[in-house]
């Protein structure tokens, strides 16, 4: 059913110097400061940076992103999904969401439906610095990801490579195998050079010894009248602070009815469409994940570069570098913040109230942006 990332015959080369880009970041170009380029030289188990958990054997050199149709006429259940480290679902025109699926520990043996690329899914691609899957794209996305540089499959150039099932219909119904996705990567080098990808913070050994460390300052210092202790036992005191909880979070639309419930009895976020389980069409099971992110943006409809009008399908477009609010569901708790991104050739940053990067719970993560055409609930 899966094919192991140790299927992919990459030749990692360690980057040994960080590369200072020059320049401003322009929000419709590909410049920045690429702070996330360099690639340390580590030793030890490697850990996926988007799940916290020791690779069983060698990571890929980059993640794959797929563009997956989630209309509710007749996309879903999609195939091999569950099979992704993280999904976004991000707003598109219709006031439909459409999911980017980031396949990094395992790859299956086929996934679908596939559909076209919005120009803000590249900046996801940039993000993760990751080669993409999409079928259909339009034209400014087309432009970006050829400026972009960034490795690609997509239906309007390689048809060959996809094949149409009969169970869905057109446009939901175009599918792609691994296989040839590889044969492409191995053909123009995807995974020969290794990418850094910066890791999320998870709640791991470094997490708890900080608040062990937090809990010893307290224990110590919580008498003293000193102004630089008394300080240090207060942000010791925030971190830990008893967060707040919230079962479920729901985000919906007149194109989307989606909600995350949490389950005591497993520690993971249950998928729900429309009020029923969100399954994988391949293995029939739920999909659940150990985060859920909501990250608040602005969109727009997308100005044509040519004529200077409004896109005639109403297309968005998002500023996917703006900042803004953004939450955290994890084991129960909600910890409200903010998403920031220094630039497109960066990562985003999610910090809480008090400036700390949010730790995950380690395992795979649904992250919604969620515009002003989305409502958001959680209790």
């Amino acid at each position: 059913m899966k094919t192991k990332n140790k299927k992919f015959s990459a030749i990692i080369t360690i980057a040994l110097a960080i590369i200072l880009a020059l320049g401003t970041l322009a929000l419709t170009g590909c410049g920045g400061s690429g702070t996330d380029t360099a690639a340390p030289e580590e030793e030890g188990p490697e850990i996926n940076p988007l799940t916290g958990i020791e690779a069983e054997g060698e990571l890929p050199a980059r993640p794959v992103i797929v563009s997956i149709p989630n209309a509710p006429d007749g996309a879903i259940p999609q195939s091999n999904i569950s099979y992704a480290d993280m999904i976004y679902e991000f707003p598109v025109e219709g006031q439909l969401t459409r999911i980017q699926a980031i396949y990094m520990t395992e790859f299956p043996d086929k996934v679908g439906p596939i559909r076209s690329v919005r120009y803000y899914f590249v900046d996801l691609c940039r993000e993760y610095k990751a080669a993409h899957v999409g079928y259909g794209w339009g034209k400014k996305a087309h432009k970006y990801m050829d400026k972009c540089n960034i490795p690609h499959i997509n239906g309007m150039q390689d048809t060959q490579l996809f094949y149409r099932v009969e169970d869905k219909s057109a446009p939901n119904d175009a599918y792609i195998n691994w296989e040839d996705i590889q044969k492409r990567a191995d053909s123009e080098g995807w995974f020969k050079e290794k990418q850094n990808i910066k890791p999320f913070k998870f709640r791991d050994e470094e997490w708890e010894a900080a608040k062990a460390e937090a809990q010893k300052v307290i224990d110590e210092k919580s008498e003293s009248t000193d102004e630089a202790d008394m300080k240090e036992v207060e942000k010791a005191k925030t971190l830990l602070a008893e967060p707040k909880k919230a079962s479920s979070v729901k985000v919906s639309s007149t194109g989307c009815n989606s909600e995350c419930k949490y389950n005591e009895e497993t520690g993971l976020y249950d998928r729900y469409w429309y009020g029923e389980p969100y399954v994988d069409k391949e293995t029939g099971k739920q999909l659940s994940f150990s985060n859920v992110i909501v990250q608040y943006v602005t969109s727009d409809i997308m100005v044509d570069e040519d004529t200077g009008l409004q896109d005639e399908k109403g297309r968005l477009e998002i500023n996917m570098a703006e900042g803004g609010k953004a939450v955290l569901f994890t084991n129960g708790e909600c910890i409200e913040g903010t998403w920031s991104r220094e630039d497109l050739g960066s990562r985003t940053i999610y910090k809480d109230s008090n400036g700390r990067q949010f730790r995950l719970t380690p395992g795979k993560t649904w992250v919604y942006i969620v515009d002003q055409n989305l409502s958001c609930s959680y209790e």
